[in-house]
């Protein structure tokens, strides 16, 4: 996708977030700042994401779906469907030490509409930041893999119009690669009435 993409690929960040959760009734609340990767302090656009859900990882998924679907309405056809985290705690660290500043890694696992599973992780050590960016990542996949979708589509029509049978080939396997990840029903019903 960066081939295809170029400096259009979406990177992202969570910068800082903030997190409620009423425990007893399970029902979580999250605000957080998200922003390109690399863009410096004056130049960076942030997003504000709010979501809501059971947990930490549910809220903030739940959020950067309401956030992103309208412009890239093929993220309406995932799902998550698993979560781990595992410590990797040093056990070489000297007697007396906690290790309770170990690294954190969390493997989020992500369905599309065809049922096949996704894979995600991010590790540091704080296992928020590493369930809020494994979170991200995987949302920001699947937006980047809509935007190579769309404008691999765009290409494909412009060859077809212009008999670029070679064109029209190599856009065409590159299509039937970038639709295994989900559906992109809507967004092609979109671009069809732009072109």
């Amino acid at each position: 996708m960066h081939e295809i993409l170029g400096d259009g690929y979406l990177e992202l960040e969570v910068q800082s977030h903030v997190f409620e959760e009423d425990i007893k009734n399970g029902q979580s609340k999250i605000r957080a700042t998200v922003a390109p990767v690399g863009q410096s302090a004056a130049t960076v656009k942030t997003r504000t994401v709010e979501g809501g859900g059971v947990g930490l990882v549910d809220a903030f998924f739940r959020g950067l779906i309401d956030q992103f679907s309208p412009e890239y309405p093929s993220l309406r056809t995932i799902r998550f469907i698993g979560f781990t985290l595992t410590a990797k705690i040093d056990r070489d660290r000297p007697r007396g030490v906690s290790g309770s500043d170990a690294v954190g890694e969390v493997r989020l696992l992500i369905e599309n509409s065809e049922g096949d599973a996704f894979e995600f992780l991010s590790a540091s050590r704080s296992i928020t930041a590493s369930a809020l960016q494994a979170t991200l990542n995987a949302v920001e996949y699947f937006v980047n893999s809509e935007k190579a979708f769309l404008i691999s589509y765009r290409a494909l029509k412009d060859a077809q119009s212009r008999g670029r049978a070679d064109l029209v080939q190599t856009f065409s396997r590159r299509l039937s690669d970038l639709v295994k990840n989900t559906s992109y029903s809507e967004a092609i019903e979109a671009a069809r009435k732009d072109l």
